[in-house]
């Protein structure tokens, strides 16, 4: 609902005409609802370390453009049994981005559960990440970073 902008009525949002006087009203926009959470995965077309960080780097200023508040970022576990490379490197610059104070918050995935603090915290701010928590909860190969 919104006020005529003549006579000051209430009318329906969508209404052109105010049905009380009469007048034609400005037509709004209609309003897009603001992604607030977004998963990336990084292991996609299996890119090597240093193209990884330029895409995570893209991917950070495309959701700050957009209005994106948490990545969900996928960069899987490795292959080795010990930690890839990939992920290594996306938490190592994460870190520096934090201390920098780039960003919110970096939560890991094998830190993230309704147990940890972070997980908790994050998860009462975003319902979004609700959506995919049984299978987030307590997995390396993610990690998420609150922006």
């Amino acid at each position: 609902m919104k006020d005529c902008e003549t006579c000051g009525n209430e009318i329906a949002a969508t209404a052109g005409i105010c049905r009380y006087c009469g007048s034609v009203q400005r037509a709004t926009p209609p309003r897009r609802p603001r992604v607030k959470v977004r998963t990336v995965n990084m292991e996609s077309g299996r890119p090597t370390v240093e193209e990884g960080l330029e895409r995570l780097q893209r991917e950070i200023a495309l959701a700050r453009q957009t209005g994106v508040r948490v990545l969900r970022v996928i960069h899987g576990w490795g292959s080795s049994g010990t930690g890839g490379r990939l992920r290594t490197a996306c938490r190592a610059y994460l870190y520096r981005e934090l201390k920098a104070r780039h960003l919110k918050a970096v939560v890991p995935g094998d830190d993230y559960s309704r147990a940890s603090p972070d997980g908790r915290d994050l998860l009462s701010r975003y319902d979004d990440l609700r959506s995919g928590e049984r299978s987030d909860t307590q997995n390396a190969g993610i990690t998420f970073i609150e922006l």
